[in-house]
């Protein structure tokens, strides 16, 4: 009932914390359409782009029961109260974004309304799997959940007078797209040039995309020349000429009534000025006529009662800025060309990728099941360490104890927002033996269950935590007086691990363990071997109540002893582990000799 209760709560809280990770923007406004009471309504939240400031609410309501949650997930039974509810955090949101709900803490049966505001200005773009952590009570029980949503943060865009960019800031490598602002629509006369500041240069309109492979910072710099609006003849200043007027009665160099033609290089006139009447010199004439390519004439003439006198003839073309002269005739003109030019300077920006962190120890880490190891990155801020792909809660320093099983990694984050992982760190714990629990009857401690000693092990007794030499058997004959307190530890040899059993002995006086006996019937009824048939181990118990040399040898089916081990047992119970691994697949005899008799047991192999 829980776990689908909480599956749909991380759903329903997939759009309420999609933004940020940390508080620190207030006063957001709870704006919601009619709604049932007992509902459950999230409203939207719009993507982000880096480099741009955003700001925004969204609003949602949460349900007060669970019959809401069991309409869209049936595995979660309808007719539960919701008790409480608490937005935790979130992790690996967007660099440079905050959020703040209007509360933390909601009880769905007083209030269930409620918005966030995110604010900040993403660094970098991306799609960015967020980790959102949340506990919820139901039926009294306490539930902490995470679960990942993306966030999408679309690349940064830059615009100025002159052109745009595309994707303008980056992590390691950052491929950038240009567009010109001021294009030609093929119209003849634009002229550009771009300097991408990485040492290439462009004249194209539309330069194709550029990719910056470098960390850095790159000037990108750009000038469009728009050459449209061709040559124009603004004005002719007659400087100076040597004509004068004829008038009634005749009056000495009467000033002039001057006009100008001009005609094209075809010899077509395209111009004739009005008469200036008794024009003093310099006088000028105002044309604005636009000039093609070639060579134009330009005549001055006199108009007089008698008709008009040729002053002189110059001829020019769109580049004539120097005084023209023919004979006493000088005219300067005016030529008006106008060029526009655009300037415009943006920058890329391309972070450098940090360092990988590196986490020690690393690789395969095995410890014995209870023991904690301490995983250390070289970074001291920035990160965020992770568990079989899941974000550990408030896992943000530089060391993690890690007791669990599991592969560790841990993720470092830049102060420009760039981002690196570790390599991964697989935890083992291994299990540890069996509890070596024993018991004490007339000063003997005698191990309860040996079959659940590992393959290959030691033993070891302590007598108030200091190891007794020589005492590795599973039994102990205790010649200590008093009450002491006694330790057996097993270690498994193939892992190295150990665990231990205490009990507290007094010495029984009345009884002596150090006396032998010599009773082979109690061997050949106590006698055990096992497993049998067995792969590689052979296990050999029996009583020992006679002290004395025992030797056991081991047979094959001709008779042939293939192993032979000696032993001097000191305790009450024999115990032995057999390695048959040298030894082929078949029928084997084992005979065990104590005293002046022996007893003999067949197994397979």
């Amino acid at each position: 009932m829980h776990k689908h209760f909480y599956l749909f709560l991380a759903f329903f809280l997939f759009q309420i914390n999609t933004i940020a990770a940390q508080s620190g923007c207030p006063g957001c406004l709870v704006q919601l359409p009619d709604l049932p009471a007992d509902t459950i309504f999230l409203g939207a939240a719009p993507d982000g782009v880096a480099g741009e400031m955003y700001d925004g609410d969204m609003s949602f309501r949460m349900p007060k029961t669970t019959n809401p949650v069991h309409d869209v997930d049936p595995g979660t039974p309808a007719g539960l109260n919701i008790g409480h509810l608490t937005i935790v955090a979130l992790l690996n949101v967007p660099p440079g974004l905050s959020w703040e709900p209007n509360q933390f803490e909601f009880d769905p049966g007083n209030e269930t309304d409620g918005c966030v505001k995110f604010c900040g200005t993403p660094l970098l773009p991306g799609m960015y799997e967020v980790e959102v952590f949340v506990t919820a009570t139901v039926l009294t029980v306490n539930q902490s959940t995470s679960f990942p949503f993306s966030f999408y943060i679309a690349p940064a865009t830059s615009t100025t007078d002159g052109f745009g960019l595309q994707n303008s800031s980056g992590c390691g490598e950052v491929t950038v797209g240009f567009e010109n602002n001021i294009p030609s629509t093929d119209t003849v006369g634009f002229d550009y040039f771009w300097d991408f500041g990485n040492g290439t240069t462009s004249t194209e309109e539309n330069p194709t995309d550029i990719t910056y492979s470098t960390p850095g910072f790159y000037e990108i710099n750009y000038e469009a020349t728009i050459d449209t609006a061709g040559f124009e003849l603004s004005t002719v200043q007659i400087v100076d000429a040597s004509c004068n007027d004829f008038s009634l009665p005749p009056i000495s160099n009467a000033p002039p009534e001057l006009f100008i033609k001009i005609k094209d290089p075809s010899g077509n006139q395209i111009y004739q000025s009005p008469k200036l009447t008794n024009a003093p010199l310099p006088s000028a004439f105002n044309v604005n006529i636009p000039i093609m390519p070639g060579d134009y004439s330009l005549e001055v003439r006199d108009d007089d009662l008698i008709g008009s006198d040729h002053c002189g003839t110059v001829t020019f073309n769109r580049f004539s800025n120097d005084t023209l002269v023919d004979g006493d005739l000088k005219v300067l003109l005016n030529i008006f060309h106008p060029v526009f030019e655009v300037q415009s300077t943006d920058t890329v920006y391309v972070f450098e990728i940090p360092a990988d962190p590196q986490i020690a120890p690393n690789g395969l880490v095995e410890v014995c099941e209870g023991e904690e190891v301490a995983l250390v990155a070289d970074y001291e801020n920035g990160l965020q360490w992770f568990r079989d792909s899941t974000a550990i809660l408030g896992a943000t320093d530089d060391t993690l104890l890690v007791s669990e099983n599991g592969i560790f990694w841990v993720e470092y984050t830049s102060p420009d927002g760039c981002k690196s992982i570790s390599e991964q760190v697989e935890f083992s714990a291994i299990g540890l033996p069996s509890t070596p629990s024993f018991q004490a009857s007339q000063n003997w401690l005698e191990l309860n269950s040996p079959d659940l000693l590992p393959d290959d092990f030691a033993l070891q007794w302590f007598i108030n935590g200091d190891s007794i030499p020589d005492a590795n058997e599973i039994a102990f004959c205790n010649t200590f007086p008093g009450a002491n307190l006694f330790t057996l530890e097993v270690t498994d040899n193939a892992t190295g691990c150990s665990k231990i059993f205490e009990l507290g002995v007094a010495f029984d006086e009345n009884s002596d363990c150090t006396v032998p006996t010599n009773d082979l019937p109690l061997l050949e009824q106590s006698l055990r071997i096992y497993p049998n048939p067995t792969d590689r181990f052979l296990n050999i118990e029996f009583e020992n109540d006679g002290f004395g040399k025992v030797e056991i040898r081991v047979l094959d089916v001709v008779g042939k002893v293939v192993l032979s081990r000696n032993f001097n047992p000191q305790s009450a119970r024999f115990y032995e582990r057999l390695d048959l691994q040298s030894l082929a697949s078949g029928i084997y005899f084992l005979e065990i000799k104590k005293g002046e008799g022996n007893v003999a047991r067949s197994f397979v192999r």
